[in-house]
């Protein structure tokens, strides 16, 4: 149901999607639909909550000990994120007049995506015997913006994904200048 609510949304919009559309699109009854949800915002909010970006974010974290090892998991987390562009353009067009479901994403997709950034950092820096910066949380979240943030920026406005090639040597390079010991 959940998916063919996101096809629904994706496709005609937030406003425009009705509860009808929705059981149409996933071969329901409306009746069934609201036996689940009572409201289309219900779904909505349900939908953000199942795009989860970092599912084994905090597992990852822990083990990020050398650089390939972060750089392998920092492209499957912007990889992730590029699959769920059409979601991220819905929860922007509508933050304005349901700033609570824009919240939910947030907090789901980017402060996760930022804890398991810190975690990350720090158990890449324990790993390398370095102390462990009291700025920790500002290194991973400018490593964040750094990477993830200008390629959904870039995936927003329509661009075509960067190869995977690119891909690492722009990790690669966020890496070099944010954490440029390891």
């Amino acid at each position: 149901m959940l998916t063919a609510a996101e096809g629904v949304f994706t496709n005609i919009g937030y406003g425009a999607a009705t509860m009808e559309e929705i059981a149409r699109a996933a071969a329901m009854s409306k009746k069934t639909v609201y036996s689940f949800f009572p409201a289309k915002r219900a779904i909505f909010s349900a939908l953000i909550s199942f795009v989860e970006l970092y599912p084994e974010g905090a597992l990852v974290a822990k083990n990020a000990a050398s650089r390939a090892d972060l750089t392998h998991h920092l492209q499957t987390i912007v990889e992730r994120a590029q699959l769920h562009v059409e979601m991220t353009r819905l929860v922007i067009a509508e933050a304005r007049h349901s700033p609570e479901l824009a919240a939910v994403f947030r907090e789901r997709a980017i402060r996760q995506g930022q804890r398991f950034f810190t975690e990350a950092v720090r158990a890449f820096q324990t790993s390398h015997n370095q102390n462990v910066s009291k700025d920790v949380e500002d290194i991973a979240a400018m490593l964040f913006g750094a990477i993830v943030g200008d390629l959904h920026l870039r995936a927003l406005l329509g661009e075509r994904p960067l190869s995977r090639n690119k891909l690492q040597k722009h990790i690669d390079n966020a890496l070099r200048l944010i954490l440029p010991n390891g």
